[in-house]
């Protein structure tokens, strides 16, 4: 046994519930990948599992305590990395034992440990951090080092199951390459939450989580593509079956009623011209009636059945939203120059440059260009320079008058959890938009009105880009530079696709920083800048 879970459900403090019913297994040697729309409680099951959520109803069964790769990191920013990744302890009481204290207590901690320092060292430097110690703040560390920490630690603890949340998102290629190699090597109980395309074709085992509870697919991620396809064209062929005779039974009614209707009339007229008794024309208007009422149930039942099963065939069809992303084009010209650095460069307080060499580019409007770099090599502080919100510490940096950047960050640093989603979005509203209209770019981002209310705490990231985008969109939407800094980190894989085609047909400048090169082959990129 390496996982089971049973009937698992878990409902929000305001009564929205995230997972319904979920059950399946995972055996001690099997690897899966977790797959599902954003919102649909995916981080959730993740920490259920590890034990940092309790379940609103059902049970889980662990054959091993589950070593977790968390998707974020803010609650660990105040600990050291040793600290972080649950070592402190013997590596305090191996510091101790070495300066004498010889108490059964430091024994009993440090175990068999005894290397556990060496073991940190070289379980931090397998996965290129060997500038990082055990005793460095982890706050201190970029997103990737963070992520590579983790990964550290799984050789330190030897987990039978291991749970990983989006471990691709602040992974560089070379990581990503060293991740993708462990994943094949792994032999034990593996569950993994991606919306990496790469990393999800070297899974065997797919379990896709909805509001209808979690189905397992036994296959590779091409193949449940496939499947789902096939069997998605099967449903809408149905449903379309089922609306057509639904048509034909509401036309056959109405043409039935109004026969009726002439029938009626012409007893009636018939009756009058014979000059029956007004009692016996009353029972002749009562039987019409009750005929007439008899065929109209008749007819009416069959309408409400057919649009039952319309109904229910519908909603089985594996259709999730997609959100409405209209970037509209900058008004201008092509080739105008935007932004040129001279001898660029920056260093943090008591820190040496970023950049070996320093940095001298030209964009110009209609300009397409990835910036790529190791993880920790400066691309979201060259970013933040772009946009004119950090200052260099060298050279020099020219911004276009009345520049318009759209900026799609990894920290969703937009969001203020501390509001709702409609104060998140009024916050943008620069243009004094009306509430309807507010109301419709929500719904367009995929938030219904049942979540207005809700605060940007509990939503997860994939909800706190679309939220992101939906604010920018409210904001302005003629930028002239869109700078997309790892936008499909979080967002689920249709939604991937709306924001990929959107920025394929984008024509104003682009800046991309993306290690997901799958989403990268897609945006005809024609320049890069090299960190």
């Amino acid at each position: 046994m390496g996982i089971i879970v049973n009937n698992l459900s878990y409902v929000l403090q305001d009564g929205t519930t995230i997972l319904n019913h979920i059950s399946f297994s995972i055996s001690s040697k099997t690897k899966c990948a977790l797959i599902g729309a954003n919102g649909c409680g995916k981080s959730t099951l993740i920490n259920i599992l590890h034990g940092i959520l309790a379940p609103t109803e059902g049970d889980i069964s662990l054959s091993d305590t589950p070593y977790l790769v968390p998707q974020h990191y803010g609650q660990y920013n105040d600990y050291t990395v040793g600290e972080a990744l649950g070592i402190q302890d013997k590596l305090t009481a191996l510091k101790s034992i070495l300066s004498g204290d010889s108490s059964n207590e430091a024994f009993e901690i440090l175990g068999d440990c005894w290397t556990i320092e060496d073991d940190a060292r070289n379980a931090l430097d397998s996965w290129g951090l060997g500038h990082v110690h055990h005793n460095t703040v982890f706050s201190n560390l970029s997103g990737g080092e963070k992520t590579k920490a983790f990964l550290a630690g799984i050789s330190l603890h030897n987990p039978r199951i291991i749970l990983m949340d989006e471990p691709t998102n602040h992974l560089d290629e070379e990581a990503r390459a060293v991740l993708y190699d462990f994943i094949d090597r792994y032999n034990g109980a593996l569950l993994v939450v991606s919306h990496d395309r790469t990393l999800l074709d070297r899974f065997p085992d797919i379990i896709e989580v909805s509001g209808n509870g979690a189905r397992r697919f036994p296959m590779s991620f091409g193949e449940y593509l496939e499947t789902i396809g096939n069997e998605n064209a099967a449903l809408a062929e149905n449903a379309e079956a089922l609306k057509k005779e639904l048509r034909k039974a509401k036309a056959k009614a109405r043409k039935v009623a109004e026969q009726q209707q002439k029938q009626d009339a012409r007893g009636r007229h018939h009756s009058e011209q014979k000059g029956l008794a007004r009692i016996s024309m009353g029972n002749l208007k009562n039987q019409a009636e009750n005929c007439t009422a008899k065929l109209s149930g008749i007819h009416n039942e069959k309408i409400s059945d057919l649009s039952k099963k319309v109904s229910e065939a519908t909603s089985m069809i594996n259709d999730p939203d997609r959100m409405a992303v209209d970037f509209c084009s900058s008004q201008t010209h092509a080739g105008k120059v935007l932004i040129e650095s001279r001898c660029l460069n920056h260093s943090y307080t008591g820190n040496d440059n970023l950049w070996n060499d320093s940095l001298d580019f030209v964009i110009r409007s209609g300009d397409r260009i990835q910036v790529t770099g190791s993880n920790g090599s400066g691309k979201s502080t060259l970013m933040r320079i772009i946009m004119g919100n950090l200052l260099p510490s060298d050279g020099s940096i020219y911004r276009a008058d009345n520049l318009k950047c759209v900026y799609l960050d990894q920290e969703y640093s937009l969001i203020d959890n501390n509001m709702t989603i409609a104060e998140q979005v009024q916050r943008f509203n620069r243009h004094s938009l009306p509430e309807h209209e507010l109301n419709i770019r929500l719904n367009r981002f995929l938030f219904p009105a049942s979540s207005w209310h809700k605060p940007c705490s509990a939503l997860s990231g994939g909800e706190k880009m679309r939220l992101s985008l939906c604010c920018l969109m409210v904001a302005d939407s003629t930028p002239d530079i869109i700078i997309a800094d790892e936008p499909t980190n979080n967002l689920d894989l249709f939604n991937q696709e709306v924001l990929t085609e959107t920025l394929e047909k984008y024509t104003g400048t682009l800046i991309v920083i993306s290690h997901d090169s799958y989403f990268v082959k897609q945006l005809s990129l024609t320049s890069r800048i090299k960190l």
